[in-house]
């Protein structure tokens, strides 16, 4: 008996790379601290540093430091650092097979970051899961950053796929109201830094608590 493959719910799938594909918050945490702890004069917990994301890391270090000399060094080391180490980035379970799934069926893939584009492809590449994607799309390619739609507009051009055939994958906030800002299906994933209760209070169409939920959402066996 022939055994259909199942098909993708969506033209495309984009999503979040930090939280939502890959447990990066460790390595970017240390690397962080290795560059500005001597700088600021203590170590900065995730806690402290997670209300600085949104835009990317060179904006967040050009924040912090104002002088260009400084920050332009201080950005070059976290792009070096994080080339260098990346050992410890892992997709979370099930995530490979899950874009390896969702390639297969046809969908269009991509991946929207806060962090800056260079970064977020370092990260990918670290996870092992550069392949799977047409696109990378970081913070620093967008003038306006989540949760203004902006960056989901350009990939949903660059695809040419409407909003309506499109779903945006993500673990904060932020992702759900830029994916349903720029009128697509949002999905929340309680494993990464967002607050389960207010993921769900942020009004996502699906809260993903379990990675096998993907199941239904994403694909149609018939």
């Amino acid at each position: 008996m022939q055994v259909t493959k199942p098909k993708c719910r969506y033209d495309a799938v984009i999503f979040d790379l930090d939280g939502t594909l890959a447990d990066t918050f460790p390595t970017v945490l240390r690397i962080f601290n290795r560059i500005v702890q001597e700088r600021t004069g203590r170590h900065w917990t995730l806690a402290e540093l997670l209300p600085y994301f949104g835009p990317p890391e060179t904006q967040i270090l050009r924040n912090l430091f104002p002088d260009e000399e400084v920050h332009q060094q201080l950005i070059e080391d976290f792009f070096r650092l994080s080339s260098e180490d990346g050992s410890e980035i892992r997709p979370f379970p099930g995530i490979d097979q899950l874009v390896t799934r969702l390639s297969e069926a046809g969908a269009r893939l991509a991946v929207y970051s806060g962090a800056s584009t260079r970064s977020a492809r370092i990260r990918v590449g670290h996870a092992g899961l550069l392949d799977h994607f047409t696109t990378v799309l970081g913070g620093d390619e967008v003038e306006k950053h989540k949760p203004h739609p902006e960056g989901l507009h350009k990939l949903l051009r660059q695809f040419d796929v409407p909003a309506e055939s499109a779903i945006f994958i993500g673990d904060m906030v932020a992702d759900v109201q830029a994916g349903r800002s720029a009128g697509m299906k949002t999905a929340a994933v309680t494993w990464g830094a967002g607050s389960p209760a207010e993921l769900r209070a942020a009004g996502p169409d699906f809260l993903v608590e379990e990675i096998s939920l993907f199941d239904s959402i994403l694909f149609d066996r018939h």
